[in-house]
């Protein structure tokens, strides 16, 4: 199914977990891949996987908390790839920290690069999008924005302004024909998530396999979600099938969150 075919995506965060999904779904689809990532091997290595496949793609290292990045990034990769009029923002930072414990300086980096990070590549792109008849641009946000976290308030405060930032793009780009919508997964089993697991096993003396399985066990579908049906969602979001819905958060996570 390519019905992606003669667009172009930019994905942030793509060197691993959720964008690296994302960017090779999109690229199984018929989309040209921008591999944007601030880790420059790790882009290199998503790039490359999608090329091995037949696919077409160019990495990117791009600091998502740079407007000059961000803006020399879109540049260069729309005269190697074509018009972007697509974009998944899935660059993102968690730490797991108790309220009491988080720094300033921690609160302040995870907004940077979860929120600012979205609002500087949706503002760019759709700049861009604009110029060639609409577009469509999905934000990886959390169900943590829906909910208080008391060892990530810093995560979770930035996904809920994650979820209100795309309402307000959406309604400030719906004239234009531009999308916007977010993705909110749960439990996603990613390199992130196995690091956090594995810290909780050190401080509950059990083992990043245990603490795994006390979480799936909290879930209403009984199990982790996969980076792949994560990329699944925001495809179908990106897609001309998903014209007409715009300003939407997706909750995707067997049942964690339902709102």
């Amino acid at each position: 199914m390519d019905r992606f075919t003669g667009k172009t995506v930019l994905v942030t965060g793509a060197g691993g977990g959720i964008g690296r999904a994302c960017a090779t779904l999109l690229a199984t689809q018929g989309a040209r891949v921008a591999v944007a990532d601030i880790a420059d091997e790790p882009a290199r290595a998503t790039a490359e996987l999608i090329t091995a496949a037949g696919g077409l793609a160019h990495a990117y290292t791009m600091d998502v908390t740079s407007s000059q990045q961000v803006h020399d990034t879109v540049a260069v990769a729309q005269d190697d790839l074509g018009p972007i009029t697509l974009a998944v923002s899935a660059a993102g930072i968690i730490r797991d920290q108790p309220f009491l414990e988080l720094s300033e300086e921690g609160w302040d980096t995870t907004m940077s690069v979860n929120l600012k990070g979205t609002f500087l590549l949706f503002q760019t792109v759709a700049r861009h999008a604009q110029r060639h008849g609409g577009g469509a641009m999905v934000a990886i946000a959390s169900v943590a924005g829906r909910s208080g976290r008391p060892t990530a308030a810093d995560y979770a405060a930035s996904k809920a302004g994650v979820i209100s930032l795309v309402r307000s793009a959406a309604l400030a780009l719906a004239p234009s024909q531009i999308t916007v919508n977010a993705v909110c997964p749960g439990v996603v089993d990613t390199e992130m998530t196995r690091a956090i697991h594995q810290r909780r096993a050190r401080i509950n003396h059990i083992t990043a396999e245990e603490s795994f399985a006390q979480q799936a066990a909290q879930i209403p579908l009984g199990r982790i979600v996969s980076p792949t049906e994560i990329a699944e969602a925001a495809a179908f979001l990106l897609s001309p099938t998903a014209s007409t819905i715009t300003g939407q958060a997706l909750n995707v996570c067997g049942g964690l969150e339902m709102n």
